[in-house]
């Protein structure tokens, strides 16, 4: 696992209010799910990607990964962002490739992405299909699902349509469907920053799906 920290003004309007939170839907029937990312024990998945940790904040330092630690099927993560140098945004993440070597997936066709989500300290988890355009990346313009999550691992069904580049983005920044179609990546963060109050993150990321 390759832990690394941002800090880009790009990020600067990630703020949750931004987006409204989807209702989870029904999962569909397990066997109908078709599998993006089983994380395995040594930090990769069982279909050959990797998980990540990252941090993130206006101004550097003010949010620290803490543990990445991956087993049982789940990945988990814990950090602190605490905005002691002023940070009005930041935030703990994993990033969980679902690319098949060097090439991406192309689950545009399918309904809506299932995660199994689980967080203490906070009640929401910012959601982010990732392509591989690397000046839409650094700018957070990939677009963003948030979904209200509780202490227990539960699937949480988000449709792809749902997700949509943050109100700072230009017009033309990938909706959804556009970034499903050559999905790199799925990032789940705690981005959750209160002028002058420390935030311990605590999440967990289990296997990622699509339904049909």
């Amino acid at each position: 696992m390759r832990p690394l920290t941002r800090s880009l003004p790009a990020f600067a309007a990630l703020a949750l209010a931004a987006c409204a939170s989807p209702t989870p839907a029904p999962t569909a029937a397990p066997d109908s799910l078709r599998a993006l990312a089983t994380p395995l024990a040594d930090g990769r998945t069982a279909e050959g990607g990797y998980i990540d940790g990252f941090a993130y904040s206006e101004k550097p330092g003010d949010a620290t990964l803490g543990k990445i630690a991956v087993g049982g099927g789940v990945s988990h993560a814990t950090g602190e962002i605490e905005p002691r140098r002023g940070s009005s945004w930041g935030g703990i993440g994993l990033t969980t490739s679902v690319a098949r070597g060097s090439r991406t997936v192309d689950v545009s066709s399918a309904h809506a992405l299932v995660l199994a989500l689980a967080a203490n300290g906070t009640g929401t988890l910012r959601v982010r299909l990732v392509g591989t355009n690397t000046a839409v990346r650094d700018a957070g313009c990939y677009p963003v699902a948030v979904v209200r999550v509780t202490p227990e691992l539960r699937d949480y069904t988000l449709p792809v349509a749902s997700f949509a580049p943050e109100s700072y983005c230009a017009a033309g920044s990938p909706g959804g469907v556009a970034a499903a179609s050559a999905l790199a990546a799925v990032e789940v963060a705690d981005a959750a920053v209160t002028p002058g109050r420390r935030h311990q993150v605590d999440f967990t990321v289990g296997a990622i799906r699509v339904a049909p």
